[in-house]
């Protein structure tokens, strides 16, 4: 705490200017702690310390809340700044999709040649896979022929026809998440679209679905309706921290659902929270990432935290999403192509 000397030695001078000052140091939902000579109301619940003149604690007034109760309010708080910062990125967007844009008919070319590249490289990947198949199949009929003269089949042999088949495996995965990346591109345009047309013309054309939202979905947030509709999936939110969280839960209720912090740098540690009616008026489901840098207040930005975070969602919600990173599984070896 000897950080905080100078400014409390500031603040006890200028209080002592005037007759019975008080003095006192609280912390706000964020953790930072404060000194002035009244406590906000709506952080006195957090627990605080009154000084005299002479900078002695004369009083002290524990916490009324639990830790896990205190976790969520500051839950509560992050989720909040977090709406805010989405809703002002979302006005943000529509300026710069203004900007970059001249006419619907620029964002159109600008969609169908993006996605026609996607469709010229699913074209190449299909012809691979094709001249692949042609070579299985060979290799194929060629240990057909010795083995129907009775000979044994050499081991490299058998082993090149294993790799063709993987190698295939591994064609029809690239064909295939190119072929969701192409319509995830067209899906993104095609909103972009609705949008420029709204903000150009908004008697002619009625606001994108999205924006009843008044913001797009936030990664680790689930809105819900009303509580009842957030039981289930409350339910398969906690299956989900404990699947992906590398610490023991510390506290579980029915609202929050704490892990033990991250002591190691390639560590997460997951909270997750089900918090009241928000900005929105609506409920929401919270996961909130940490790790070891999070003790230092510096935000969790490693590559497994993000993929978590991104497969929240898609991972309660039964939507296709790539699957989050795990901390033990090792890079996938290279593959060999014939």
């Amino acid at each position: 705490m000897s950080r905080y000397y100078p400014l409390l030695l500031i603040l006890l001078l200028g209080a002592a200017t005037a007759p019975h000052a008080e003095l006192y140091r609280w912390m706000d939902e964020s953790g930072k702690v404060h000194y002035s000579d009244k406590i906000p109301a709506q952080h006195k619940h957090r627990g605080h310390a009154k000084f005299n003149q002479q900078g002695v604690v004369i009083d002290k007034v524990s916490s009324s809340l639990t830790p896990a109760q205190q976790q969520q309010r500051m839950q509560e708080n992050k989720l909040r700044l977090l709406q805010q910062k989405s809703r002002q990125q979302h006005l943000n967007n529509n300026q710069s999709l203004m900007e970059l844009y001249h006419s619907a008919d620029d964002l159109i070319m600008t969609r169908d040649g993006k996605t026609a590249k996607i469709e010229r490289s699913i074209d190449i990947m299909t012809k691979k896979n094709g001249a692949i198949r042609e070579s299985l199949a060979n290799q194929q009929k060629r240990i057909d022929a010795i083995q129907a003269r009775g000979e044994s089949v050499p081991v490299d042999m058998i082993q090149k026809l294993l790799r063709l088949r993987h190698s295939i495996k591994e064609s029809d995965n690239e064909i295939a998440q190119a072929e969701i990346k192409k319509q995830q591109l067209h899906d993104l345009y095609t909103r972009d679209l609705q949008r420029y047309r709204h903000l150009k013309q908004p008697d002619k054309y009625p606001p994108p679905t999205s924006w009843m939202q008044a913001s797009e979905p936030i990664d680790g947030v689930i809105s819900c309706t009303s509580g009842i509709d957030c039981k289930p999936l409350w339910k398969r939110s906690v299956a989900y921290l404990r699947k992906h969280s590398d610490t023991a839960i510390k506290y579980h209720t029915d609202e929050i659902v704490i892990t033990e912090a991250a002591t190691q740098d390639a560590q997460i540690s997951l909270i997750l929270a089900l918090i009241g009616k928000t900005d929105l008026g609506k409920y929401s489901i919270y996961l909130d990432v940490q790790c070891r840098a999070s003790i230092r207040r510096a935000p969790c930005r490693s590559e497994r935290a993000i993929s978590v975070l991104q497969g929240f969602r898609p991972g309660v919600l039964n939507e296709t999403a790539p699957a989050p990173i795990s901390a033990s599984t090792p890079p996938a070896p290279p593959v060999e192509t014939p």
